[in-house]
């Protein structure tokens, strides 16, 4: 492995640049104050071989801190040959074969706002700016793997990443750690790596067998399935040919035959239906002779009814004659027998006749007026119940009437306070009707901006009744005042809330005079008392106007009254009746008096008139027996002229029907005649198509022998119709193509994995037999590494042993084992790796020596070590044991150590580099400052 000569920093951290710091010694000690640097320094040499910096820091970290954009680290290292072969030189893998110095360089910049480091490598000491131009730079990975081929593994890398204080973690490893660290810098850990991934292969390529197996075992129930799925199709194919057969040739040719059977038949049967119109003329001929002599008859009824009926007539005109000239001789008659009536009841006294007269029409007129009023006040009744009923409107007087009609007609909302008052308490109702009986038509409007228009209507109607502009909704009282048992449907007037909210309910006028002379107060029977004394504000219940309680009471009131009403107007209408029949009695005899004069007159006339009446008389009874005659004689024509009608109808309806069915049958006929011989040409039109083949009668009759009808057809199609509408029918044709290839497929992936299987167990095989043999190979790297061991103990006075590592070639045995080391410090018992028994300087000689062990190698030692304080728990004797064992190894050391330290420290430094704290007032921090021990002192 390589060694570091010289480094370069520029605008690292706090540094701004410092050329050529010299590292081109064995034991190199970086001393300084605390924060002064030195961890600083180490992780420069971190970060430019490609390893992480410590205490979680990164490269950016110090970058940023110098406030540039560009950040330089360089470092010289030798390139000697190793061991005798000039050719064996750590770069040789990058190409620097004659150089015994090479050059390496970090570049950091600042790459949008985030910084980016990249590499360069070049034989020889080359300064920063003759690579300022370069484009060979090279990304971190393939850095860190040319100086991992100069050397710097990744075991290696590791170790010189340990933080400060963590010097001893070596001897903290568990066994099997530290085996793997000896393997991997010992470059064993790569083979044993690549056979453990060959025999992951392996297991991997055996699960895929396994799978591909599976895979196999599914695809044989694939195959079996695809199998399946064939019968299915060739099922589904055999159904759906025999429907197609049936559909196409089948039925077609059973249609053709059935049509042909049933145009036969219908010849047939029209040829047989020729025969029963012959019949049917013979029929008609006798039906109408039979209509001729119903004619005949009915005409002879007719005119003996005509005769009758003239005869009538002129016999009716003759009597109205009579009784023209009979009437005035009657009517004469008539007043001569009403003369001598009234002149025999004349006899009485005339003066008391006429004063009696004069007293009953008195009384009539009383009597009829009141009845009148009784008769207007069952009206008035009747009328409200219909209203109180809802099937008419409630009468109000003609003075709301009328406002109301104004308000409407001016289409100012309103409503009555009757409208909008509703008694919660029944036995409270003629209270409230006995208070608000005066404010029912009191008129409530709904705008208060209507109350100009609506006073100038009441203006102009003289409404006496208050209109209402403002209106509040009114509260619910607790207490025992009137306004708790009204309830308002809608706003009301304040002063009425106010006036209803100040009386008192009291159960009767006792209880009403303990509250004293300033309470107003109301008894359910409605006396009132105020201010200005008590009064009785009842209401008959017929009068009530306020909530639906009030209407009821009201509606029962009138009807419970209006019998006594009815009787009432019927008594008075029997003494009208009475005094009436009276008055006419007496207007009668005072009318006598005049009767006797006037029949004295008259008499001439009367006698004329009574011999004139006798001859006609006598001519009106002889044409009167002529009527009643006739009128037996007109009933017998009449009877006998509706019975020939009757017949004559009936005939004449059997003739008609008679005609119209043969009419019809005609008809019938001729159509079916007709639609028979169209069919006949759509039958021939129709199944022209059909081939001739099909239609010959051998092959019908076969047909029909084989499926009986084309309804039978049609039942198999609809049941193969059915059949085939399931869902579980395989209806791809190409599952007889899948079922071959894969067939095929699994065949051929059969025989495949069988020879994977072959081929994956030889490869074990062949491994397993590699791996055994490179167990040789890893004894001796274990076998070497306790030599290196043992004689780095040896420089140190320590008893190192090594425990023999049992290696064999079994995964279990080869990933249990582990490297067993025991130390003896100044003859005492042996000590392992972290059992705790060892002090902190003994960790310390521990950890160098595992460390140092694995730098050793048969060409001879090399490379470097970054120890940061390694003396920090060390007291002075262990100080110088530990820097008389770095003097006796070939090792490059670069040890950190605080100013504090015992001077000992210093003993085995060939150069010692001192760092110093950046001072509050400059940019930059002080360069570094070296001393080196002269050669012949340290001779």
């Amino acid at each position: 492995m390589f060694q570091i000569k010289s480094l370069e920093l520029v605008h690292w951290d706090y540094w701004q640049r410092i050329k050529n710091i010299p590292l081109d010694a064995k034991i190199i000690t970086i001393a300084g104050q605390n924060g002064s640097g030195k961890t600083t320094l180490l992780d420069a040499l971190r970060t430019l071989f490609g390893l992480d910096c410590s205490m979680g820091r990164t490269y950016k970290h110090y970058a940023r801190h110098s406030g540039q954009q560009t950040a330089w680290l360089r470092a010289v290292v030798d390139n000697k040959p190793q061991g005798k072969q000039l050719s064996n030189r750590p770069f040789r893998s990058s190409g620097f074969f004659a150089e015994d110095e090479v050059t390496l360089f970090c570049q950091i910049q600042k790459n949008g706002g985030d910084w980016k480091r990249q590499y360069l490598m070049r034989p020889g000491n080359v300064d920063i700016e003759e690579v300022t131009e370069a484009n060979d730079w090279l990304g971190v990975e393939n850095y860190r793997k040319r100086l991992a081929n100069a050397g710097l593994s990744q075991a290696m890398s590791k170790v010189l990443a340990l933080e400060q204080g963590e010097t001893d973690k070596l001897c903290e490893y568990a066994p099997r750690q530290l085996l793997d660290l000896v393997f991997q810098v010992f470059g064993d850990k790569e083979v044993l790596d690549a056979y453990d991934e060959a025999k992951r292969h392996q297991r991997d390529t055996e699960e895929e067998l396994k799978r591909f197996e599976a895979e196999l075992e599914g695809s044989k129930t694939n195959l079996e399935g695809l199998r399946l799925r064939v019968a299915n199709y060739h099922q589904w194919e055999t159904l759906h040919k025999e429907r197609r057969n049936l559909q196409e040739e089948v039925l077609p040719s059973l249609e053709y035959h059935e049509a042909r059977e049933k145009s036969a038949n219908i010849s047939r049967q029209l040829r047989e239906a020729r025969k029963p119109l012959a019949q049917a003329d013979q029929v008609l001929a006798d039906k109408r002779n039979e209509v001729a002599k119903q004619a005949k008859a009915l005409q002879d009824a007719q005119q003996q009814e005509t005769l009758l009926e003239q005869e009538q007539t002129a016999l009716t005109s003759r009597l109205n004659h009579i009784n023209g000239k009979l009437k005035p001789l009657e009517s004469l008659a008539e007043q001569k027998s009403r003369l001598q009536k009234l002149a025999a009841e004349s006899g009485a006294d005339v003066a008391d006749a006429a004063a009696q007269l004069e007293t009953k029409e008195t009384e009539l007129l009383k009597l009829r007026s009141q009845r009148d009023a009784v008769s207007n006040r069952i009206a008035q009744d009747k009328a409200t119940i219909n209203a109180l009923s809802g099937k008419t409107a409630m009468p109000e007087p003609d003075n709301v009437r009328a406002m109301r009609r104004a308000l409407n007609d001016a289409g100012i909302p309103h409503a009555m306070l009757s409208d909008i008052v509703e008694v919660t308490d029944p036995k409270w109702q003629g209270a409230v009707e006995g208070v608000l009986g005066g404010y029912a038509s009191v008129v409530l409007l709904e705008r208060s901006s209507d109350a100009s228009a609506a006073y100038r209507l009441a203006e102009k109607e003289r409404y006496r009744h208050f209109i209402v502009p403002d209106c509040v909704k009114a509260h619910e009282p607790k207490n025992q005042s009137l306004l708790s048992v009204v309830k308002f449907s809608g706003l009301a007037p304040e002063w009425l809330i106010d006036q209803l909210s100040r009386i008192t309910r009291v159960e009767s006028v006792e209880d009403g005079a303990k509250l004293g002379n300033i309470e107003e107060w109301i008894t359910p029977e409605a006396y009132h008392k105020e201010r200005r004394g008590g009064r009785s504000l009842f209401v008959e219940a017929s009068r009530y106007r306020f909530g639906s309680a009030g209407k009821t009471s009201r509606m029962d009131a009138i009807q419970k009254n209006l019998p006594n009403l009815e009787a009432e107007e019927d008594k008075y209408t029997l003494q009208i009746s009475k005094l009436a029949s009276e008055t006419s009695a007496l207007k009668a005899r005072l009318a006598g008096v005049d009767a006797v004069k006037e029949l004295s007159a008259r008499t001439e006339e009367f006698d004329e008139a009574a011999r004139s009446a006798v001859p006609l008389r006598a001519e009106r009874l002889e044409v009167g027996s002529r009527l009643g005659e006739l009128q037996g004689l007109m009933k017998n024509a009449t009877v006998a002229r509706t019975k020939a009608d009757t017949a004559w109808q009936s005939a004449r309806m059997s003739l008609s029907e008679a005609e119209a069915g043969m009419r019809l049958n005609f008809k019938r006929q001729m159509e079916q005649r007709s639609d028979h011989a169209r069919a006949m040409l759509a039958l021939r039109r129709q199944w022209r198509h059909l081939p001739g083949a099909w239609r010959r009668p051998a092959r019908r009759l076969a047909l029909v022998q084989q499926h009986q009808n084309a309804h039978q057809v049609d039942l198999r199609i609809a049941s193969l119709q059915s059949s085939l509408a399931r869902d579980d029918w395989e209806l791809d044709a190409t599952v007889i193509d899948q079922y071959a290839r894969l067939n095929e497929q699994l065949s051929n992936r059969k025989s495949e994995t069988e020879e994977r299987r072959y081929q994956n167990n030889r490869a074990i095989e062949a491994t397993a037999n590699a791996r055994g043999a490179y167990i040789e190979r890893l004894r001796y790297t274990i076998k070497t590494y306790s030599q290196n061991i043992k004689e780095l103990g040896a420089l140190a006075n320590i008893d190192v042993h090594v425990e023999p590592v049992k290696l064999e070639n079994d995964d279990l045995l080869l990933s249990q084992a582990g490297l067993q080391v025991r130390f003896k410090f100044d003859g005492k018992g042996p000590i392992g790796l972290n059992d705790g028994e060892a002090s902190g300087g003994q960790q310390v000689m521990k950890s160098l020596v595992l460390l140092i062990g694995l730098l050793k190698s048969e060409d001879g030692s090399g490379g470097f070590v970054f120890i940061d304080e390694p003396f920090a728990h060390l007291d002075i004797r262990n100080i110088q044991l530990v820097g008389e064992f770095l003097k006796n190894t070939d090792a490059q050391y670069l040890m950190t150590t605080p100013l504090t330290h015992n001077t000992d420290v210093y003993d085995p430094s060939d150069l010692t580099l001192i760092t110093s704290k950046k001072k509050k007032d400059t940019t930059w921090a002080q360069p570094i400052f070296v001393l080196q021990r002269r050669q012949a002192a340290a001779a």
